[in-house]
């Protein structure tokens, strides 16, 4: 376990808005209790800082269903050979777009290594049309920023 700030490396993989192929895996817990996971880019999500985050997911998508029925998620990625495991409580927010924006506020972050091996990635994308989805996650994040 680290604490209960965002780990400098991934902090700075969601400073910019065009990292392609960087993925977070969004975990939440579904009815019945099954884990659910979700993939999300830097076009979803930004950090104010390390403790205060903003991330966006479709309306009727089972990730925002069980955010709002949980208020908790864990944010998972491979930074650095190291895999990081953020766990946020987050709140829905008003928006005015068509995504569902949350508040979210890290609660602990755990990092993982093995002294055996490297970590060498994890899941990675890349982009069909990369100046189209670059133009919309800027449009995004920079929305996500200006909400107060």
């Amino acid at each position: 376990m680290l604490d209960s700030r965002l780990p400098a490396p991934f902090a700075r993989e969601l400073a910019a808005d065009d990292n392609e192929g960087f993925t977070i895996a969004l975990l939440t817990v579904a009815d019945g209790g099954w884990p659910h996971q979700a993939l999300i880019s830097v076009g979803e999500i930004v950090a104010f800082d390390d403790v205060r985050l903003r991330l966006a997911t479709w309306p009727a998508s089972t990730a925002t269903r069980n955010l709002l029925a949980t208020g908790r998620a864990t944010l998972v990625a491979v930074v650095d050979a190291e895999v990081f495991a953020v766990r946020v409580e987050v709140a829905p927010r008003e928006s005015g777009l068509e995504l569902q924006v949350f508040d979210g506020r890290v609660v602990e972050a755990r990092s993982d290594t093995a002294p055996y091996a490297t970590v060498e990635s994890g899941i990675r994308f890349r982009l069909h049309d990369p100046a189209a989805v670059s133009s919309r996650w800027r449009a995004t994040r920079s929305a996500l920023r200006s909400l107060g």
